[in-house]
């Protein structure tokens, strides 16, 4: 195997085209979307269509399928090389939407390492090698570029949690997996996160799309513990609006560096499961033994 071949698992590349455009993911292969696209087709590896990405970019969550088991024929592994592509011209260009993202991610390196300060349109553009003049033919300023690239890293955290979510066989489970994946996700993409939203700028954009998706995930757990459990819908609300914001709290502290990752989970997963467990086991109790139950 050539130094530009890839050998990749079905696995490996089904997690890659579900968790950026295929564009993009084409672009790191140095091959085209088509041609990525036939790749999966031949291992039998779903892959996200048409205007799949605006969706999630805009807070719209959209459920990816399970990896399927291979076709007859097909192998474990494939190995993809993009010297027969080069032989037959010199430069790929990338779509719009693979470029947009290879400047986001260029942006989110620099100020990573840097600081938002150095992400400048002039030093984004030439990490990714082309002119100050053509980043803005994706970008019409730098606040635009951080807006988007916030929107991006709110949409793959939330992507991530969603894919969690729905390894959960029960509402307990879920709500294990999603707290366990909102703070890694945080320790992973935080850092970031905080100081893009530091811009006033980044913070009203991203706003009422925040809040949009909070409410609408708020209204699926309320919905799933009033129907399972029969938890009165009032109670159900209530503590999950207060069990959300000890995890948005806990994911605050983490993003800060004031714990370690291991010691907000357990803390965190302590408080959430014995609320949740506490109000299903006792949601029929009679309220005068609840009130004895209480702590003075």
């Amino acid at each position: 195997m050539s130094g530009d071949e890839i050998k990749i698992s079905r696995e490996d590349l089904f997690e890659r085209v579900w968790t950026r455009p295929m564009g993009a993911c084409a672009a790191e292969f140095g091959i085209s979307a088509h041609a990525l696209a036939k790749v999966c087709d031949r291992m039998g590896v779903p892959y996200p269509s048409r205007g799949y990405w605006s969706k999630v970019y805009a807070g719209k969550f959209q459920l990816r399928p399970p990896l399927p088991s291979a076709p007859p024929g097909a192998d474990a592994e494939t190995v993809i090389s993009p010297s027969r592509a080069l032989s037959r011209r010199s430069r790929t260009r990338l779509t719009p939407a693979a470029r947009q993202s290879q400047i986001l991610d260029a942006a989110g390196r620099i100020i990573t390492k840097e600081g938002l300060h150095a992400a400048s349109m002039i030093r984004v553009a030439r990490e990714v090698g082309i002119s100050e003049a053509q980043i803005y033919n994706y970008f019409s300023s730098q606040e635009e570029m951080f807006i988007a690239l916030a929107r991006a890293e709110h949409a793959a955290a939330n992507l991530a949690q969603q894919s969690e979510i729905q390894r959960g066989e029960d509402y307990l489970s879920r709500i294990t997996l999603s707290t366990l994946s909102y703070l890694r996700q945080v320790e992973a993409r935080g850092a970031l996160l905080q100081v893009l939203l530091t811009r006033p700028e980044v913070r009203k954009a991203l706003r009422s799309e925040h809040e949009s998706r909070r409410t609408f995930n708020l209204r699926q757990m309320t919905n799933e513990i009033v129907e399972k459990y029969g938890v009165p819908a009032e109670l159900a609300q209530g503590s999950n609006v207060i069990l959300t914001a000890v995890a948005l709290r806990a994911g605050r502290q983490l993003a800060d560096s004031r714990a370690p990752l291991a010691t907000v989970e357990q803390l965190s997963l302590w408080i959430i499961l014995a609320c949740t467990n506490d109000l299903i086991l006792r949601r029929n109790a009679p309220a005068s033994e609840l009130a004895a139950s209480r702590p003075a």
